[in-house]
């Protein structure tokens, strides 16, 4: 409920709303992640991002978006590593972001998103075993990134997605991803 208040508060600054209203977007994507102080260096650990976006233009700069995103990330060991570990967190993300273009089809994002854990697990070279209740159930992060829409109804996204507080409950741990994701407005 807190996110929709949020998302309608935002649209209240708009003097104009276009009467082309929402657009709806369709995401897919892959996330390269870690997770700060895991002891394991390196965005190694691959990740799915499908999801969905309904965005609603402000003037013929701005737009502000809002969606749900199944967001694979974590962390595995890198070629340096002295452990072998392989941590994988799911979340479900709601990311608020506002959208500039800055060019004809160059967009600068930027926003936050509230996670929800989905599933928590690590493999120390014996399999996955579960660690959900390690995990804070809820994480926020803020969000930063680069569009390039080449057509009219497809656009090409790199982002940071960054925690700003930990997402464990026992250490400080810290989700960092990139991400790497193909719109298409529907």
């Amino acid at each position: 409920m807190r996110y929709a208040g949020l998302f309608l508060f935002l649209l209240s600054f708009s003097p104009i709303v276009y009467a082309q209203s929402f657009q709806a977007y369709a995401e897919l994507g892959i996330n390269a992640s870690q997770i700060d102080g895991d002891e394991l260096a390196g965005y190694n650990q691959p990740g799915l991002r499908i999801g969905a976006h309904v965005a609603l233009p402000m003037d013929s700069s701005w737009l502000v978006r809002g969606g749900m995103v199944y967001s694979g990330k974590g962390s595995r060991h890198g070629e340096r590593d002295p452990i072998f570990q392989i941590l994988r967190v799911n979340y479900l993300e709601l990311p608020l972001v506002a959208q500039y273009t800055l060019l004809e089809k160059v967009s600068l994002t930027g926003g936050f998103t509230a996670n929800y854990l989905i599933q928590a697990k690590v493999d120390g070279g014996g399999g996955f075993t579960s660690i959900h209740d390690q995990f804070r159930n809820f994480d926020v992060c803020y969000t930063a990134g680069i569009m390039y829409q080449p057509f009219d109804n497809a656009a090409f996204s790199v982002s940071i997605i960054n925690g700003l507080f930990s997402s464990s409950s026992l250490d400080f741990f810290r989700n960092r991803s990139l991400a790497f994701s193909l719109f298409y407005q529907l």
